[in-house]
């Protein structure tokens, strides 16, 4: 079988002080010797630094970077300009490893080869936890059509995340996303346009390795109403990449446009439902309106979900279309109840 791989791991951290012993421990007492921490504190004000810098004088495995707080894709790039390891892992620092994720993805990257394997995941959201696992059909097997893998990412937001890829590290190419540092919501799907551009060979396992822990503060579920304006950035530049590359066909556009329509309505719902003020609610669905990604790509048409949630989308995107506010609002909280 060979030697071990060495895995590179990369845990951003900002004030995260209650959560990331938790995360460190979690790595560290897998009883896997053949990998490296690379935490960066990304400006903390709270004891998280201090606490990384003690793992650090405990074990040489872990090697911390402070620096000036620049957001969590600086922290991730920064991170991967100083990764040694064959492969990279992403642990983001309130989530954990669950036992046996190395000896698993050790096998899985021996046995296999592949560039890329992409893994389940669990969480402990409010009511339960939930499972984000790979299809049946897909796991265990290596998949070499970039287009295949690149649809299956794109159609599913559950693929977006990095925390659920080890990836060969010269799948990294050293790219300058500085542009897009700013962005707090989908720079996992910007920075895993770069893996599914360079890695050659994917596979998909059906173990379950990371739990996330739902965080209300965090970025993601953090995003208040006042004052939105709708924000296209990150589907603008997947959409000049997926151009770019020739990948996909009109088939394949149509089959995107429904997903990131479905995923739009849900986050007008959100607007809808929790946006108080007229004023401000009416600005922040003009702006989806109007937006020129909307007008060029979006607005061609949804084809999507079958059976009732497929009309129920379908009503709620004509509304927009037509400017009927007042009633899209009456529609997404007295008649389109469910998310």
């Amino acid at each position: 079988m060979g030697d071990s791989v060495f895995f590179s791991v990369l845990i951003p951290v900002y004030n995260v002080e209650p959560f990331v012993g938790e995360c460190l421990d979690s790595i560290l007492t897998q009883g896997y010797e053949n990998l490296e921490l690379l935490v960066v504190d990304d400006g903390s004000t709270d004891k998280s630094g201090i606490l990384c810098n003690e793992y650090a004088a405990r074990d040489a495995r872990v090697h911390v970077f402070h620096k000036p707080n620049g957001g969590l894709m600086s922290a991730r790039r920064y991170a991967i300009e100083r990764a040694r390891g064959d492969y990279i892992l992403f642990v983001d620092s309130d989530d954990s490893l669950l036992p046996r994720a190395f000896e698993t993805l050790d096998r899985a990257v021996r046995e296999s080869g592949a560039d890329c394997v992409i893994y389940g995941a669990r969480s402990d959201a409010p009511g339960g936890v939930l499972h984000a696992v790979n299809p049946g059909p897909l796991c265990g097997q290596v998949l070499r059509d970039r287009r295949q893998v690149t649809g299956i990412v794109l159609s599913d937001s559950t693929y977006n995340a990095l925390w659920r890829k080890c990836v060969r590290r010269n799948c990294f190419d050293g790219r300058d996303f500085s542009p897009w540092f700013h962005i707090s919501r989908g720079e996992d799907l910007l920075q895993s346009t770069e893996i599914l551009e360079n890695a050659e060979s994917f596979l998909f396992l059906e173990d379950e390795l990371y739990l996330y822990r739902y965080n209300s503060s965090s970025i993601t579920h953090s995003v208040r109403f006042t004052g939105y304006r709708a924000d296209f950035t990150l589907d603008e530049f997947v959409y000049a990449w997926l151009r770019r590359l020739s990948l996909f066909d009109e088939a394949d556009y149509a089959r995107y446009r429904d997903h990131l329509l479905d995923t739009l309505v849900i986050e007008i719902k959100r607007i809808c439902r929790g946006c108080p003020d007229r004023e401000d609610r009416n600005a922040a669905l003009r702006s989806i309106r109007d937006a020129a990604f909307y007008r060029d790509f979006l607005s061609k048409g949804y084809s999507g979900a079958s059976g009732l949630r497929g009309v129920l989308n379908r009503r709620a995107l004509q509304l927009l279309d037509q400017g009927k506010f007042d009633a899209l609002v009456f529609f997404c909280t007295r008649v389109y109840r469910g998310r």
